[in-house]
């Protein structure tokens, strides 16, 4: 069969779950943190206060969440004690690539209802200097872009060692260093 429509189902049967929605959920409320309590941008601009914090909280908290959710779908199989059925039914490198895609397309759905979500907020509170482009590219590098990165993230972390107890502590370290050591070091981070 052919990938795509794999990743169309595949992503239909993720939309149905509870877990999908609790994390699109989390996400679209994370930017919240941003600003009350995470504030890693410096400047006192109404831009950086009201956008760019709100972004990067979104990013964080949304990262973490969508890390969660792949490595809880990808080890579905395994809780069932079907992966070998799964494995001798469709090869593994197909399977990674018809949930990623999925994963990935479920965390633009997030994304986007956050941008939503947020842009009468945000517009609100800058008030006149607000600006439509840097608000879509705040959100989108900042915020679609961890969610992206922490799939693919978790996502390696659970195929390396293909336990999720294994992955969840990987993603943890990864997680962990990205906020600590390579804070400073934004491409990094």
């Amino acid at each position: 069969m052919n990938v795509w429509i794999l990743s169309v189902r595949e992503l239909a049967r993720l939309l149905r779950g509870r877990l999908t929605w609790l994390a699109a959920a989390l996400t679209v409320l994370s930017p919240l943190a941003g600003l009350t309590v995470y504030r890693s941008a410096s400047a006192d601009t109404m831009q950086s206060l009201y956008v760019a914090n709100p972004a990067l909280a979104g990013g964080v908290v949304g990262s973490i969440l969508f890390g969660l959710l792949t490595v809880y779908e990808l080890d579905r199989t395994e809780r069932s004690r079907v992966g070998m059925l799964m494995d001798a039914a469709v090869s593994p490198l197909t399977m990674a690539l018809v949930r990623l895609p999925a994963l990935a397309a479920a965390a633009v759905l997030g994304l986007g209802l956050t941008m939503l979500v947020w842009l009468p907020i945000s517009r609100e509170l800058i008030g006149s200097v607000f600006g439509g482009t840097d608000y879509l590219l705040s959100y989108l590098l900042f915020m679609g872009l961890a969610l992206w990165l922490a799939i693919l993230a978790a996502a390696a972390a659970y195929q390396f060692t293909r336990r999720s107890d294994l992955s969840l502590v990987l993603f943890a370290a990864f997680a962990a260093l990205s906020l600590t050591v390579w804070a400073g070091k934004w491409q990094l981070c």
